[in-house]
């Protein structure tokens, strides 16, 4: 088990023990399971955000780019700032809950911002089955020490369960019910071939949407009428030899005048 002491904290203990136990964690090896919570808390930041968006930050010391970062799918600038506070305020309770310090709501505080955080990702982003079952570990686990740890610091942890069914099943479904919802929708991967978000679509006006189609609609016919319509100086007649290819050419047009003669012969003999 690692047990370090530092001076200076990267932005706090929450985050310097969290990150340096993320860290152990990954590598397989023992962490101190006095940080199990801030552990999770920081695997849960680098599903939401990558890893290098998280760990980078702290290798180089860099607690503006930290919370930059945290704010990069629209967080409110100020919940960012509550759940660094938050994270803080849970180090200092579980250093003194020895000395009789009372329950309080800080896990669930801090899991509704983490969950909030999802949802601001999942518009933008979507997440894998595999982030997805992360997430069932992290805020509905199954046993372990984190489970262990919640039923003796959470205050409700029931409330925390149910908002992550709840979104959950908003994440895994948000295109199957867009599609529901707006029978107008193109398929996905007509908006994504042009850079739009299906899920940002369907939250515009029913005009809106209509013009967005009707302009990839547009463009698609255009790509198939320049398919379809090859011009026919671009057939190949050529033989690789530029006066062979003169002589060709002017061959074509005198047959094409011979004809044209012989025509207006025969409609003159009449």
């Amino acid at each position: 088990m690692h047990t370090e002491y530092v001076d200076n904290y990267f932005i706090n203990p929450a985050f310097e023990y969290g990150i340096k136990s993320y860290m152990y964690f990954k590598e397989g090896q023992p962490y101190n399971k006095k940080y199990t919570f801030e552990m999770y808390v920081v695997k849960a930041l680098t599903i939401i955000y990558g890893e290098k968006a998280i760990l980078l930050p702290y290798k180089i010391d860099n607690e503006k780019a930290f919370e930059c970062n945290l704010i990069m799918y629209d967080l409110p600038e100020r919940d960012m700032k509550e759940f660094i506070k938050d994270m803080n305020s849970y180090y200092d309770f579980m250093e003194h809950i020895e000395e009789g310090t009372i329950t309080t709501g800080l896990v669930e505080s801090i899991e509704k911002k983490l969950l909030t955080m999802i949802m601001k990702r999942s518009v933008t982003k979507e997440f894998t089955k595999e982030e997805i079952r992360e997430f069932d570990e992290i805020f509905n686990p199954n046993g372990g020490e984190l489970k262990t740890l919640k039923s003796l610091v959470s205050k409700n942890q029931g409330l925390i369960i149910n908002t992550w069914r709840e979104n959950k099943y908003e994440i895994t479904n948000t295109q199957l019910n867009l599609m529901a919802v707006n029978p107008n929708l193109l398929h996905p991967s007509q908006y994504q071939k042009y850079g739009y978000d299906i899920r940002q679509i369907a939250k515009l006006s029913e005009e809106k949407i209509n013009n967005i189609n009707d302009q990839i609609i547009s463009e698609e016919n255009k790509d198939k009428v320049i398919k379809k319509h090859v011009p026919l100086f671009r057939m190949k007649l050529s033989c690789g030899n530029g006066f062979v290819n003169a002589l060709f050419l002017a061959s074509i047009i005198c047959t094409e005048l011979m004809i044209g003669f012989i025509v207006l012969a025969c409609l003159g003999g009449k």
